[in-house]
């Protein structure tokens, strides 16, 4: 054999010892890194385990007391007492002078009541926030959305004047077909206030009753706005939003310009364009048979009821229709009594209605404590009061509302402090003025 073949074969002998090597270092360092895994693994399992015991707290002695070294004493005595063959009779000795009879009355003084106060658990009541009166007109008017900024109004007016007779265009009467447009600008109800962070962290569910009572106040104050509102310029009724607030039922024209009890007055659509007067239509408006004046008593009878519900177009009536009535007119109302002192309506339908909220001759009755008190006593003056509404609500009035409302929570806008930010968008109108009749029960309330 050549020597170039025996150098072949050692070196291909080395080469394949050299592999061979390398796959045993491959494999030993793996083996020793599962088995640091494995032996990791375990350790973190025993920590773990150990963790996991409940080991007990180093006893500790209790600190001396006078009561501790009083009982010690006492209880010496008994025993030597028991073991003792004399057990007729025995005297104790429970204080060792008047300085430990003292200092035991004093210590024991703090032991004789609860832990209130000296170091006991104080437990705590889940955080909650009062009731406020959400907007009923949300469950009664027509509710819609928007994008825009502003919204508007359409209603076709007028007559096409029809007339008896085969001849074509035998108008008895001119056509007055036309349109009455309004628009409104979307009114914006917004706050901003901090709370400390500390607070948020000390007070269990504090943010949540925030947030919602929030809202309920936004509705709150829209509620009231809806109702009493006058937006027009010049408007006093600045707690409820004045120009920048809504248009308000009791802002809406059309009530006799003297109070004529017993009457009503006539619907009529206001002037038609975009200007922020347009729109103010005039609402049929039933005067109390006997004002209330500006006096405490509320004059309202049965006869009213009737009165003012027939007062209603027939074109109207509908079983949808509502009363939106004040509690105060309410409980005016259910109060009344016949000639006998029987209670009028319970005699017309006998616990058939139970509760504060039911039904009145037939209809849903919507209780609004925004509404109008029945009087309004003081000195006389030309405030007229606007107790009740009858009709169909979701015809003739709606909200619009833009289609979503912004809450926000900003962190640290002021070093230690929460910011909320709530704001929404809305307006309101009375859209058929002919579907809404209105109450008087005084105009020379205070």
């Amino acid at each position: 054999m050549s020597i170039e073949k025996v150098l072949e074969k050692v070196d291909a002998i080395e080469a394949s010892n050299l592999s061979k090597m390398e796959e045993m270092k491959s494999e030993v360092a793996a083996s020793v890194d599962a088995a640091k895994a494995e032996i990791e693994e375990k350790f973190n399992s025993l920590e773990a385990k150990v963790a996991s015991i409940n080991v007990p707290e180093i006893m500790r002695a209790p600190a001396k007391t006078i009561r501790q070294d009083v009982n010690r004493m006492v209880t010496e005595q008994l025993r030597q007492f028991a073991k003792g063959n004399g057990r007729v009779q025995s005297e104790l000795k429970v204080f060792e002078s008047v300085d430990q009879y003292d200092a035991y009355m004093k210590e024991a003084s703090t032991l004789t009541g609860s832990g209130a106060g000296i170091g006991g658990r104080t437990a705590y009541d889940p955080v909650f926030h009062r009731m406020r009166l959400a907007n009923p007109l949300r469950g009664t008017s027509r509710n819609v959305s928007t994008d825009g900024s502003t919204y508007q109004f359409r209603a076709k007016t007028g007559n096409a004047g029809p007339a008896w007779g085969y001849a074509i265009q035998n108008n008895g009467a001119a056509t007055t077909e036309a349109t009455s447009i309004w628009q409104l600008n979307l009114k914006d109800l917004n706050v901003q206030f901090p709370i400390r962070t500390a607070a948020l962290d000390d007070i269990d569910g504090l943010e949540a009753n925030v947030v919602d009572d929030m809202l309920v106040e936004f509705s709150q104050a829209e509620g009231a706005s809806m109702i009493s509102n006058d937006d027009q310029a010049g408007s006093t009724t600045t707690s409820t939003g004045a120009t920048d607030g809504l248009r308000g039922l009791d802002s809406y024209p059309g009530a006799n310009g003297s109070y004529t009890g017993g009457t009503i007055s006539t619907a009529a659509f206001g002037s038609s364009g975009t200007a922020a007067s347009d729109g103010m239509h005039s609402l049929a408006t039933y005067d109390q048979l006997t004002t209330n004046a500006a006096g405490t008593a509320n004059n309202v009878t049965f006869e009213d009821i009737i009165t003012f519900l027939h007062s209603l177009p027939q074109q109207y009536w509908s079983n949808g229709n509502k009363f939106l009535i004040n509690p105060q007119m309410l409980s005016a109302i259910r109060g009344l009594k016949d000639s006998n002192g029987t209670p009028v309506f319970e005699r017309m339908s006998p616990l058939v209605y139970e509760g504060i909220v039911g039904k009145l001759l037939g209809y849903d009755v919507v209780v609004n404590a925004y509404v109008d008190a029945p009087t309004a006593p003081g000195t006389a003056a030309t405030t007229s009061q606007y107790p009740m509404f009858f009709g169909d609500f979701n015809r003739g009035h709606t909200i619009v509302d833009r289609l979503n409302m912004v809450l926000r929570r900003y962190d640290q806008t002021q070093p230690g402090f929460i910011t909320f930010y709530g704001e929404k968008r809305l307006c309101s109108s009375v859209v058929d003025p002919f579907s809404i009749i209105r109450y008087r029960s005084t105009a020379t309330g205070a």
